[in-house]
């Protein structure tokens, strides 16, 4: 072990016992993670009070609206497959929506910018369990509007509840089925589930005058648990937070996350907070910081990752209210990037195995007529470098690899689009000789040669 490792183990161990003695929690538990696979982990304080049980890493708690990263990540990876258009308003999928509710779209749901009541419009169901999805359908017409669809950020599970009905509208098939199939099993979160597992932290509300611990009921969110129903460990949030970080192209290709991190909506003049597709963005010290928080009675929880390095932090408590677990899982993740002196990895999504962090790499060969296309290029004095990496051509400047990472999507023989990255949008083309050699590239209309030359072109 590292002595930065051993560093980092110990102040993760000593940060999770004074937050657990001096909020007052049942328990706390806090792991730190990169590219999926753990670094260090702490916890402190019983997952039961009840039978006396510890808490670990491997302890489930129900992670509330974190469950919503699922859900964006679902909605968007349909989005890439071509069944639905996030830019395309709700009523053109669920016409029960209404005329009012189904103008918003769907890209503004995941955003929280649609406009929509924060609360499915059935009180009951807000301290108990939720509707069923007739019931649901039935009242989206009498729903609020807080505001036109993009006009502010407004948080909405409602928004979350109407993107699983769009979903199962879609494909046919439960949104929460498809999330098993095409995210939790792929990626092997085999701890992350629906329904409570027996071995689960036991969720408690602390009592605000002496120490005792009143235990909390476990609702079933029914058809609104898209945004809030799923329980996971620790263990399973680092990896899922890798794939989030592009740590799993297979699975989450490079679109889908780099849409979940694009920014859409800002909660703030001073652009500190705001939010892309799923995600939570905030500004710390010059990085740009992605995750989400979650509570639901009994449980709170915190996920927290700097996606150019790919370092993550998972935080999970069984109390319904006492604990800044964002504010925790934020001071951790920093410390953790400053101990490590974490350099940069790879570009996400660009060099990662497949297994995202948890298998094996495997090699996957360039296509033959991409030879000649590899490698170091030269335009106005700056080296680009072009990799095929994960059955994908991607390229970015020598000099600045993390910042200026382009991914690129093929269009025909010798014609790629920069999908997303420096120069998005940008066609590259590739140029040859009558002898069928590469030549040069042309991206954006700019050539590129093998070694640097004068060039005159506009800014």
């Amino acid at each position: 072990m590292s002595e930065a490792v051993a560093a980092l183990r110990s102040g993760v161990t000593e940060r999770v016992a004074g937050a657990q003695r001096r909020h007052r929690l049942p328990s706390l538990t806090i792991a730190v993670g990169r590219a999926g696979d753990p670094v260090a982990a702490a916890s402190a304080g019983l997952a039961d009070h009840a039978t006396g049980r510890r808490a670990g890493s491997g302890t489930p708690y129900r992670i509330g609206s974190v469950t919503k990263t699922f859900t964006a990540a679902l909605v968007l990876l349909l989005a890439e497959r071509g069944l639905l258009d996030v830019d395309e308003p709700v009523r053109r999928y669920l016409p029960a929506a209404g005329e009012r509710l189904g103008r918003a779209r769907l890209r503004q749901l995941l955003a929280h910018s649609g406009g929509l009541q924060r609360e499915v419009p059935l009180p009951a169901w807000v301290r108990f369990d939720g509707p069923e999805a007739g019931d649901l359908l039935a009242v989206l017409p009498a729903a609020d509007l807080v505001d036109a669809p993009g006009a502010r950020h407004h948080y909405s599970n409602l928004g979350y509840a109407v993107l699983g009905q769009v979903v199962q509208a879609v494909v046919g098939s439960r949104c929460e089925d498809l999330v098993d199939r095409e995210l939790l099993a792929p990626l092997r979160l085999t701890a992350t589930t629906w329904t409570q597992p027996a071995d689960a932290a036991a969720g408690y509300r602390v009592d605000p005058y002496d120490d005792e611990l009143h235990a909390e009921p476990v609702p079933d969110l029914r058809a609104t648990g898209v945004s809030g129903q799923l329980w996971s460990t620790a263990e399973d949030l680092l990896r899922w937070a890798g794939a989030l970080a592009g740590a799993a192209p297979q699975v989450l290709p490079d679109p889908v996350t780099a849409a979940m991190r694009t920014p859409q909506v800002m909660l703030d003049d001073s652009w500190t907070q705001g939010w892309g597709l799923g995600l939570c963005l905030t500004r710390h010290t010059g990085r740009v910081l992605a995750g989400h928080t979650g509570a639901i009675p009994g449980h709170l929880s915190a996920l927290v990752l700097d996606p150019v390095t790919g370092t993550a932090v998972a935080a999970l408590a069984n109390a319904t209210r006492g604990a800044p677990l964002v504010e925790l899982a934020t001071e951790t993740l920093l410390e953790a990037l400053e101990i490590l002196d974490v350099e940069p990895g790879p570009p996400a999504g660009a060099a990662r195995g497949r297994a995202g962090g948890t298998g094996e790499w495997a090699p996957e060969p360039a296509p033959p007529e991409l030879a000649g296309v590899l490698g170091r290029w030269w335009v106005e004095g700056l080296e680009t470098v072009v990799v095929w990496r994960d059955g994908v051509l991607h390229a970015w400047l020598a000099e600045q690899p993390e910042a200026t990472h382009t991914r690129f999507a093929a269009e025909g023989a010798d014609r790629f689009r920069a999908a997303e990255g420096r120069l998005a949008g940008e066609v590259l083309l590739v140029r040859r000789d009558a002898a069928g050699e590469v030549t040069e590239l042309e991206w954006a209309t700019y050539p590129h040669t093998r070694t640097p030359r004068e060039q005159a072109g506009p800014g």
